[in-house]
């Protein structure tokens, strides 16, 4: 029997056709372990209080995390630290010296966590995510990387995670008071301070009693900064003012403000109650009891406030409405605008073998065109938590403790980072129970918001030293006596001077050289 015999051209293209064989399987092996198995990346991060989470017999088991690896192509191993004291087991595991490839912060400059970027615990991440995070380079805004909470001294050793809603708070209204008496929504501080009247007399709630709120909010003024924004002097942020960044709690127009608020005390406008109120006496008033008129809270979630109310006053109506316009005619708000970074930092320790394959795993959440991972990370599982009809997506919007537990899962807790689909993409809001608020509470809040020229800036040493300086302290001190009729307002300007003296003038100056040296 004779041989067999190649000619050249045929011997060519076998040849070629091996090369392009192995070169595809190099392709493949490249996002696994040399074994063909899917590369493993241990994970430590918290349980964010979730019961679906703290109640899981295996975490690393659930249906939500196994479609996420088969997705990326990688094998999870999660260590989850429990939400209550989370950040003393994050000091615990940093202590016990066995880290895993990727580690859940709250920042780089958290107390837990800056101890370890000065002794080389943590990987500066700059040149990995040039080579391999070129979609976490290009879809996470340059600020975010400038963050102190995820760089230090030019180097970057954390990714963020978005927050596409940096105005947390809006002003909330019962509605069903205001068509009670027939009234408009309020625009400026007067009209405002003339609704709060009208609660208070002409009993909107219809019970024959003068039992209303008119205006509540809790401790150190949370949930209650809407009228020292509208005179531009939110206590909790900071201006850049005169070639100095000064806290606003100082600025003239404080004066103004804090009248405001000593009328609002005295007519019992505002809840006399407010200065110690804890947050569950706060929400037994405006959801279980139903009496109080205005007030300010989420503004991503009115729909659960809502249906909380409800539950308890089923006639009740909300209504999302912009917040007091002061002297100036700019809108002001109930905080200040946060930061484009959201709740969390991923940083990678120095002792991470295979630390480009986590990056392309981060990498992976910002791909473009993966329908499959957004629809998921949307919606969940195919038949579990939504079905498809044609090109359409039926949701099942939860409803149940176990239901909104399986979404908190797939929309936030497996979802390392990426864009956050579930608080921006408008069909998916629109269609939720009270979606229409929803979205009215979105673009109310992306209206408004107090600018704070003083984001993100470190503790000061001279703030460290004498804690009492900060809003909480001293001014809190004063503002309470003013509000409450202990002390004249008058005095306003004795005790910013005061403030100065006992080490204002150097924290002024402290902040002032951060923002020149890194804001300006």
């Amino acid at each position: 029997m004779g041989k067999l015999r190649f000619k050249p051209l045929l011997l060519i293209s076998l040849l070629t056709l091996i090369i392009a064989l192995v070169g595809c399987k190099d392709e493949e092996v490249s996002s696994e372990s040399k074994d063909g198995k899917a590369k493993e990346i241990t994970v430590a991060l918290g349980s964010g209080g979730a019961s679906y989470i703290e109640g899981h017999q295996d975490i690393n088991q659930d249906e939500y995390v196994k479609t996420t690896e088969k997705m990326a192509g990688v094998d999870l191993k999660l260590d989850v630290l429990p939400h209550e004291n989370y950040e003393q087991n994050l000091q615990l595991l940093l202590a016990g010296g066995e880290l895993p490839d990727l580690l859940q912060t709250k920042g780089i400059n958290t107390p837990e966590i800056a101890p370890a970027i000065d002794a080389g615990v943590l990987m500066p991440l700059n040149d990995l995510l040039d080579k391999y995070g070129k979609n976490l380079k290009k879809h996470i805004p340059e600020e975010s990387w400038n963050s102190p909470r995820v760089s230090k001294d030019g180097q970057i050793f954390g990714i963020p995670q978005e927050n596409p809603i940096r105005n947390c708070c809006v002003t909330y209204v019962r509605q069903d008071w205001l068509d009670n008496m027939g009234l408009e929504v309020p625009k400026t501080v007067d009209e405002y301070v003339e609704m709060l009247r009208a609660f208070k007399t002409e009993d909107p709630n219809g019970n024959g009693k003068q039992d209303e709120i008119p205006f509540s909010a809790r401790e150190n003024f949370a949930f209650g900064h809407q009228f020292f924004a509208a005179y531009g002097v939110h206590p909790d942020a900071w201006s850049y003012e005169d070639g100095k960044l000064i806290p606003n709690f100082i600025k003239p127009e404080m004066k103004e403000a804090l009248e405001v608020y000593q009328t609002l005390y005295d007519e019992k406008l505002l809840d006399n109650e407010f200065l110690v109120q804890q947050g569950k006496d706060w929400d037994a008033k405006i959801l279980g009891s139903g009496v109080v008129g205005m007030w300010a809270q989420t503004s991503a979630a009115p729909d659960a406030i809502v249906s909380k109310l409800k539950a308890n006053h089923p006639d009740a109506e909300v209504a999302i409405i912009p917040s007091p316009v002061g002297p100036s005619g700019e809108p002001g708000g109930v905080y200040p605008i946060g930061s484009s970074v959201s709740d969390y930092i991923w940083t990678i320790p120095q002792d991470t073998e295979n630390p480009e394959e986590v990056i392309k795993f981060m990498d992976w959440y910002y791909e473009q065109g993966n329908d499959e991972a957004d629809q998921f990370f949307l919606y969940g599982l195919e038949e579990k938590d939504h079905t498809v009809e044609g090109d359409e997506v039926a949701y099942k919007y939860p409803e149940t403790n176990e239901e909104v537990g399986r979404q908190f899962m797939y929309q936030q807790w497996i979802h390392f980072t990426g864009p956050k689909n579930y608080l921006t993409n408008e069909e998916f809001i629109k269609n939720k129970p009270n979606g229409d608020l929803i979205y009215h509470s979105l673009s109310v809040a992306e209206k408004e918001g107090v600018i704070d020229e003083g984001l993100e800036m470190p503790a000061m040493e001279t703030l460290k030293a004498r804690p009492e300086l900060d809003y909480d302290g001293l001014w809190l001190e004063f503002a309470a006596k003013v509000i409450t009729g202990k002390e004249s307002v008058d005095n306003f300007d004795t005790f910013v001077s005061d403030w100065k003296k006992r080490g204002g003038e150097d924290l002024i100056n402290e902040a002032t050289k951060w923002y020149n040296d890194t804001q300006k």
